[in-house]
């Protein structure tokens, strides 16, 4: 979480949320180990990475909903 809110800070994302609770999770009905749910303004889920990625393929998924 550490890495990643770095980088949302580094890079201008103005929105993220860390769902330590799994709150969000169930609101989207997810169900998921590990990794990132792209959600974008209109609360559309668009991709998901599994944990384990790449900065370029962070920055790849980040171009779809920004």
């Amino acid at each position: 979480m550490e890495k990643l809110t770095k980088y949302a800070k580094d890079n201008g994302i103005p929105d993220y949320l860390f769902d330590a609770d799994d709150s969000m999770s169930k609101k989207f009905g997810i169900t998921y180990g590990g990794g990132i749910v792209f959600i974008n303004r209109d609360a559309v889920v668009k991709s998901r990475i599994p944990k384990g990625f790449s900065s370029s393929r962070l920055e790849a998924e980040l171009k779809k909903i920004l």
